[in-house]
This record gives C-alpha cells, structure tokens and sequence, in this order.
C-alpha cells in the first residue's frame, strides 16, 4: 500500500466519530492526507457522509498528526496493518456487527486463521482459577487451537503463559495465543507484561489492536477491546469472573454475536464463591443503579440462561462437537 493512501486509512482509523462504512467510503473517494484537509470543514464531512456530526469530534488535523505519529512507530518497531476491506482481515471479526475499521499487530496474524477460543476472567484470581487457566491454554494450544486474550493480570496473563508453555515445552511450532491490547501494540499494558508480549511475538503469537501505535490505554478502549476478543473467537470461555468483573463484558459481546458461551468450575469453587460475595457485599454498599447492575452481572445468571460449565479442554471440546448446529456452520473448517 502506497505510504499516502496508508497514511490515510490509518488517520480514518483514528476517528472515532465515523461508522466503519464511513471510513471505508472516504477511503475509497479520497486519495491521501491531503485530500481529509480539503473536506476538513463539519458542513463538507457531513455532506460527505450523509449525516450530522458532533463538531467536537471532528479534528482532522489531529488525525493526520495521529497517522504520521503512527506511521514512524510503524516503521521503527516493525509494527502491521490491516484494514476491514482487505483479504488478511480475520474472518470471524469480519462476521460481527460491529467490527474495527483496522488492526495493527505485531507477529503473525496468520495465528488467528484456525480455531480460536477466548479465555477471560478477573485480575484478581484464586490459586484454583490461576491453575485452570494455564492447563486450559496449554492444552488448547497443545492441540493447535490459538488463545486469544487481553494480556491484563490475573487470568489473561495466566492463558498466555500457558499457550507459551506449550510452545517451550515443543508441543507446537509455534505459539498459539494472541494478546487484544486496549492502546498501541507499541505501548504495552500493563507494564509488567512486556516480557509475555515479546515472547508472543518472537515465537510465531501475535499482538494486536484497533488502536494506533501511540494511542494511550485509555478506560473506555478495554470494552472496546472486549469486544475483539469475543469476536475473533468460535468460543469465549470465562475462568473466574466476580459480579460487575469485565469478562463478563466480553460473555456479553460473545453471546451478542452468537458465539459459544461457557464457564470454567473454576467460577464457582468455594474460595471463588467467597470473593464474589465479598464484592456483591462491597457494591450493595455503594448503592446506586451502577451498582445494582453490577451486582446482577453475575456468573450464575449466565448458567441459568443456559450457559455451560465445563472442568478442562477436554470437556469442552465434548460440549462443543455436540453441537449440531455447530458443526454445520462451517464445512470448511473442523472445529476443535
């Protein structure tokens, strides 16, 4: 892709205010940076794109301050690109309502070609969950289905040091596991993390985002993240999640896009049970509609709608083959 067309998608992909089909129509009917200036004004966006828009987040100088800023990350970390629009896009994001305009990565994104299941939970987890998560990926991994994660403490960083296990143990050629950041592949989050994230790389994983490379790991991104990580998978499982936990954000957005939903035992050991309550007991006294929701977001709601429990890869494996509906949705790809 010529560098004034790329510096173009990737300034699109910073505004946050236009709908993917938007970007993807002035894409296609600008040629380059230049081009977003000369159409800079609110009256010639909106006529442009058939609609209102809020002046506030209209900025383009900023975005193509932005796209340069990420463009010389891009080149200096040896960070890729790939856009809604073209055939290495992945084809389980591109099946949800509400896919990202563009990925940037680090590694091989080759990794979430197969099967992929998501594997979420707390970040602060119980010894029980902690194991769980590990065994699960290293199994899934071992087995050649690739992990996707978010790389934050507790249970995603225990589901990447698993598929990495496999890998050093020579299970597989190379690791199956992709970390889902919130910022910029270039801005690693949390910190402490940076050792797992290089690993993936270096070992055949990948690391990616919607956003670009120098976008902060600002709060509202981790529910956009959320829901990468339900979409690029067949199945999202959750490992430990309290009431309000953000993994069940993620059990949200998949059941939204008509994925497979399920729950490890690990949920609902007793020492599991005990910190749930602890954080129920802590948001009732908070009090407020905030609260409550939180309160009614909850584990066992997900069970008593249906959701499944399932004790290791294994079994969850069995769950899913048994699905009829399941197996006929794609000839082409035998699932787990």
């Amino acid at each position: 892709m010529q560098t004034e067309r790329l510096l173009l998608k990737i300034a699109l992909s910073t505004i946050c205010s236009l709908s993917l089909k938007e970007k993807i129509n002035l894409a296609n009917s600008l040629d380059n940076l230049h081009d977003l200036a000369l159409h800079s004004s609110i009256e010639a966006i909106e006529k442009r794109v058939g609609r209102r828009i809020a002046a506030k987040s209209w900025n383009p100088e900023e975005s193509a301050r932005l796209a340069k800023a990420a463009f010389s990350r891009m080149d200096a970390l040896g960070i890729s690109c790939v856009f809604f629009d073209e055939k290495r896009f992945p084809s389980m994001l591109r099946e949800i309502n509400d896919p990202p305009y563009a990925l940037f990565f680090r590694g091989d994104l080759n990794v979430l070609d197969g099967n992929c299941v998501s594997v979420v939970g707390t970040r602060k987890i119980t010894e029980g969950a902690k194991k769980a998560a590990h065994d699960f990926a290293y199994d899934a991994a071992s087995c050649g289905t690739t992990v996707v994660s978010g790389l934050a403490l507790g249970v995603d960083g225990e589901a990447h040091r698993g598929a990495l296990d496999a890998f050093f143990d020579g299970k597989i050629p190379v690791t199956k596991t992709a970390a889902v950041l919130a910022g910029g592949v270039d801005n690693v989050y949390p910190v402490r993390h940076k050792k797992i994230a290089a690993q993936i790389i270096q070992n055949g994983g990948c690391v990616l985002s919607e956003s670009a490379p120098g976008v902060p790991s600002e709060k509202w991104r981790f529910v956009q993240r959320n829901r990468i990580c339900a979409g690029l998978s067949q199945a999202t499982l959750v490992i430990q999640a309290p009431p309000g936990s953000g993994a069940l954000i993620t059990a949200e957005f998949a059941l939204g896009y008509n994925r497979e939903l399920m729950f490890h035992e690990a949920c609902f050991s007793d020492e599991a049970k005990t910190i749930a309550k602890m954080v129920r007991a802590n948001l009732a006294g908070k009090g407020g509609s905030a609260a409550r929701k939180k309160i009614e977001a909850n584990c066992e709601r997900y069970v008593n709608d249906g959701a499944e429990i399932i004790k290791n890869y294994k079994d969850f494996c069995e769950r899913i083959s048994s699905r009829p509906e399941i197996k006929k949705s794609d000839e082409a790809r035998e699932l787990f």
